[in-house]
């Protein structure tokens, strides 16, 4: 029995108000399903936030209906459960993947929490806030004796714990049972494979890189999805990789060297098939901030489809002379947890963007043409 295990598609999610990037992880949603039908497994596993938004745009819902279409085709069901992303907190809302029944997806609810494919236990454990943690333990405990009393028994849970995501984590280790042969976890974007309790407790990761705090594990791990062979004693996980879309670059740059350092990462990206995302780390020592955005700028926008910057400052900490980065992209994911509505959170991110860069005038281009487009 073997299964492919993805989460944190994220579709629909406009990166930094930018088209290119929603389309990026349109893409990446339907590379991974692609791949997952060559594999040829016997079901898939979606551990939550498969949308961006609790309310997605056509585009996105078009999107999701052709992927789960094609592998209803090839007669690859799918079992799947809500993130944060995907739930509207107001009472008796639809999540939108129960729009998919009739394509082969099962959603698993706090109603419905579990199902058995074969002779395989499938429970599933939606997003639960540590508010509710009472709850979320019941459930567990709920699922864990129903699990006893068969051979294979896997559990989907999109939850933080305090070993992966410590500063906001909705779940303790000590209280996951340890009778599931698998834990399909969602809700952290690094891919992570772990032994735990009587198997493997694994992280897929995001489909896409959804935030720059991302990066240094796409790095080392790359993107994709785990295929999961249950046949053995424990699970056997394989990690295959879909290859994203556009480059995704971070690069470091000393204003000591600053016409170099440019230059060598203008020549590196010039011959990329598509404009890459760029990151850029910078060490300032009290170069002129407005200055340094306009030469930046001036020689980089025109080959990259968006350059985000973040600067490295010296601190005195008693001991000597330190480094600490200060990662602007952060912004983002604070202003869409708190502005909820996504055109108004997309406009703050690339206003804030823009002004922070000293692109005034790009900041109030932005504002016309959303202020334009809501008086339409």
């Amino acid at each position: 029995m073997r299964f492919a295990h993805l989460s944190d598609s994220h579709i629909g999610f406009r990166q930094y108000g930018l088209y290119e990037r929603e389309e990026d992880f349109y893409r990446a949603f339907e590379k991974t399903v692609a791949k997952i039908i060559e594999e040829k497994p016997d079901f898939v596993l979606h551990s939550g936030d498969l949308f961006d938004a609790p309310k997605p745009q056509p585009r996105a819902l078009w999107v999701a209906q052709r992927c789960f279409s094609r592998l209803k085709e090839m007669g690859i069901p799918v079992y799947a459960i809500t993130g944060n992303h995907d739930v509207l907190l107001r009472r008796g809302a639809m999540p939108p993947q129960m729009l998919f029944r009739d394509m082969g997806v099962r959603l698993l609810t706090e109603e419905e929490p579990y199902v058995l494919h074969g002779n395989v236990f499938i429970g599933g454990i939606p997003y639960i806030s540590r508010h509710s943690s009472d709850r979320l333990k019941e459930m567990l405990t709920m699922l864990s004796e129903k699990a006893r009393k068969h051979r294979r028994a896997v559990i989907m849970m999109h939850q933080g714990t305090d070993r992966h995501l410590p500063k906001a984590f909705e779940l303790e280790m000590a209280d996951i049972p340890r009778n599931f042969h698998y834990y399909a976890m969602g809700h952290v974007h690094a891919r992570i494979n772990e032994s735990f309790g009587k198997g493997r407790l694994v992280y897929p990761g995001s489909s896409e890189l959804w935030s720059a705090n991302e990066y240094d594990d796409y790095r080392r791990n790359g993107k994709g999805f785990a295929l999961v062979d249950l046949d053995g004693d424990e699970p056997v996980v394989q990690r295959v990789d879909v290859e994203l879309e556009r480059e995704i670059l971070r690069e470091r740059i000393d204003t000591k060297r600053l016409e170099d350092d440019v230059s060598k990462i203008r020549t590196k990206i010039s011959g990329l098939p598509k404009k890459p995302l760029l990151y850029l780390d910078i060490k300032d020592e009290g170069f002129e901030r407005s200055a340094l955005h306009y030469m930046i700028n001036s020689k980089l926008s025109g080959l990259a489809l968006s350059v985000r910057t973040s600067f490295i400052s010296l601190e005195n900490d008693g001991k000597g002379r330190v480094s600490r980065s200060f990662d602007l992209p952060q912004i983002d994911e604070i202003i869409r947890e708190t502005i909820k509505d996504r055109k108004k959170a997309d406009l703050a991110s690339a206003l804030f963007r823009h002004l922070s860069e000293g692109n005034d005038e790009q900041a109030a281009e932005v504002a016309e043409k959303f202020y334009g487009s809501v008086g339409a």
